[in-house]
């Protein structure tokens, strides 16, 4: 019988990052601070700024200000 460790390593690693991605990309309808995110997903902190990073490089995304060591995320606008 297999453990929860391989029955883990069976998923398709990019289902769940796509799930993280359409939550994030949802969450972001209105501005939101990265630990918000990091928070609701159960993320590490370089596992939320990886993710967000990635966002911003395909343009969906942009850190829209930073207040003190918060940085705050919003959606990009759309140029089509």
């Amino acid at each position: 019988m297999p453990d929860a460790l391989s029955r883990r390593r069976s998923r398709p690693a990019s289902r769940s990052a796509d799930v993280r991605r359409r939550y994030v990309l949802k969450a972001l309808e209105r501005p939101r601070t990265q630990s918000e995110l990091r928070d609701a997903l159960g993320m590490s902190n370089s596992g939320i700024l990886h993710l967000l990073r990635r966002l911003e490089r395909d343009g969906l995304a942009r850190p829209a200000e930073r207040v003190a060591w918060t940085r705050i995320w919003e959606k990009a606008e759309n140029r089509h």
